[in-house]
C-alpha cells in the first residue's frame, strides 16, 4: 500500500499538417473559442470545467505574450485508461490488462503552428487502486491504451490491415491519428500532484525515471547517480510545496494536499500551465527536428526554399522562448528549471546543427549546379565554335581537292 496518494496528468505532444480537415470537420477548434467565453459550461465533467478555467486564469494572470491568446483549450471527452504490466504486447498482441481508470482528454492548441499537448487528467480517486510509477513505464514505452469508444468503427479504419476489426482496447495514439489528424510529436511527460514523497527511496528514483517499481519480468532497481541528485534537488520556489523534475517527470509534493478537488485544482493549475508552455517549447523543437531529419534520410534532397519554410515554420514558434513570457519572477524561475529539465537547450543545439547541416548540402547542391552549367556552357561554347568555323574549313577542303583532282 502506498503512503501517497496522487493526481496524474499526462501530457503527450502533437502535430499535424496544414491539409488536416478533421478538426475543423468536428469542431473541436470553434468550440473551444466558444467554451473560452463561456467558462467552459459546456464540459460536462466537474474535474475537467474546473481544470479549464483555472489553467485559462492563470495563463491570463500570469502571462504577458500574445501567444497565449492563439491557445485554445478543447475538452475531448471521457474514456477509459488502461493500466496494463510492464509485459508490453508485441505487434498485433492485446496488452496484459490490469484494470481500467476513467480519464479525461483535454488538448491544448496552437493553431498557427500546427501543435497540440493533449493531457489525459487521471484524479486520485480513479487511480488509487493502481501504480503510479507502472503508468509512467507505460507512457515511457508509448504504450497508451484506452477501452474502444463507441465510435471505434467510425474513426479507426476498421478495413486496413492494423485493425481489421473493432477492438476491446486501441492505441491511444492510433486514436487520436484516426479521428483527429494528430500525429504523436515527440516524448510524453507528466505531471504528479503528490499528497507525500514515496518512502521508498527506490520507488521515487523509479517514478523520476518513468519506470515502474513493480516490475514483472526484472528485480532490479535504479542505482543512477543521476537520478539519485535528480531525487534530492528540490526546485521549488515557494514555501508550500517541494518539486522535483527529470526529463520526463515533474513530481510536485504539497506541504497540505487537499481532499477537495477544487483546491487541488487550483494548486495544480498554477504549475500545469507552465509545464504545457515549456512543452510547446519542446514540441516546437521535435517538430523541425523530425522535418529535417526526414529531409536527410531522403538522400538530403532538399531545395534552398523547402529550408526557408522549415525555418519560417518554426520562426512562428519564437514567442514560446521569449524570456519575458511570465509577468512574475518566480515562474520565470519555475518556468527555466522545467526548460533545463525537459532538455530542452540540448534539443535546440540538436535543430542548430541540422540547420547548419541541411545549409552545406545546399551550398554544395549549389556548387554542383554551378559546375555542371558551366560544364554545359563550355560545351555549348565549343559547339558554336565548331559552328562558326564549319564554312571556312569546307572552303579550304574544297580548295584542297580542286588543286588535288
Amino acid at each position: 500500500m502506498a503512503n501517497y496518494e496522487n493526481d496524474i496528468y499526462l501530457m503527450l505532444p502533437l502535430a499535424d499538417n496544414q491539409k488536416n480537415w478533421r478538426l475543423d470537420e468536428l469542431g473541436v477548434l470553434k468550440q473551444a473559442s466558444l467554451d473560452k467565453q463561456t467558462a467552459y459550461a459546456s464540459v460536462p465533467d466537474d474535474f475537467s470545467r474546473s481544470l479549464l478555467n483555472n489553467l485559462q486564469s492563470y495563463l491570463e494572470y500570469e502571462c504577458n505574450n500574445v501567444v497565449v491568446d492563439e491557445l485554445r483549450m478543447a475538452y475531448l471527452g471521457q474514456y477509459e485508461f488502461l493500466h496494463s504490466t510492464d509485459d508490453y504486447p508485441k505487434h498485433g498482441e492485446d496488452p496484459d490488462v490490469v484494470g481500467t481508470s476513467t480519464c479525461q482528454l483535454i488538448l491544448t492548441a496552437h493553431q498557427p503552428t500546427h501543435m497540440y499537448i493533449l493531457t489525459v487528467v487521471l484524479p486520485k480517486d480513479t487511480v488509487k487502486d493502481f501504480s503510479t510509477t507502472q503508468v509512467l513505464d507505460q507512457l515511457s514505452h508509448e504504450s497508451l491504451w484506452i477501452a474502444c469508444p463507441k465510435d471505434a468503427g467510425q474513426y479507426l479504419g476498421i478495413n486496413t490491415k492494423k485493425y481489421t476489426a473493432i477492438p476491446d482496447y486501441v492505441d491511444l495514439y492510433d486514436y487520436l491519428k484516426y479521428k483527429y489528424g494528430l500525429l504523436k510529436c515527440g516524448s510524453g511527460k507528466a505531471f504528479l500532484l503528490l499528497s507525500d514523497r514515496p518512502e521508498k527511496e527506490d520507488e521515487f528514483r523509479c517514478m523520476m525515471a518513468g519506470e515502474t517499481y513493480d516490475s514483472q519480468h526484472q528485480d532490479f532497481h535504479i542505482a543512477s547517480d543521476n537520478i539519485s541528485q535528480i531525487c534530492q534537488t528540490n526546485h521549488a520556489q515557494y514555501d508550500y510545496y517541494q518539486v522535483y523534475m527529470s526529463e520526463m517527470v515533474v513530481a510536485c509534493i504539497m506541504e497540505n494536499f487537499s481532499e477537495n478537488m477544487e483546491e487541488r485544482i487550483d494548486i495544480t493549475a498554477t504549475y500545469a500551465f507552465i509545464v504545457i508552455l515549456a512543452m510547446f517549447q519542446n514540441t516546437s523543437i521535435e517538430k523541425v527536428n523530425m522535418q529535417i531529419s526526414n529531409a536527410l534520410a531522403n538522400d538530403g534532397d532538399i531545395s534552398h526554399q523547402e529550408i526557408l519554410g522549415l525555418y519560417r515554420n518554426f520562426g512562428k514558434t519564437v514567442r514560446f522562448w521569449e524570456k519575458n513570457n511570465y509577468k512574475y519572477w518566480g515562474t520565470q524561475q519555475e518556468a527555466q528549471c522545467i526548460v533545463e529539465a525537459f532538455g530542452n537547450k540540448e534539443l535546440k543545439e540538436t535543430y542548430y546543427e541540422h540547420q547548419e547541416f541541411l545549409e552545406h548540402i545546399v551550398e554544395l547542391k549549389g556548387a554542383q549546379t554551378e559546375e555542371r552549367n558551366g560544364t554545359i556552357l563550355n560545351i555549348v561554347a565549343t559547339i558554336l565554335a565548331v559552328i562558326q568555323i564549319q564554312d571556312f574549313v569546307v572552303e579550304l577542303l574544297e580548295g584542297f581537292y580542286k588543286k588535288a583532282g
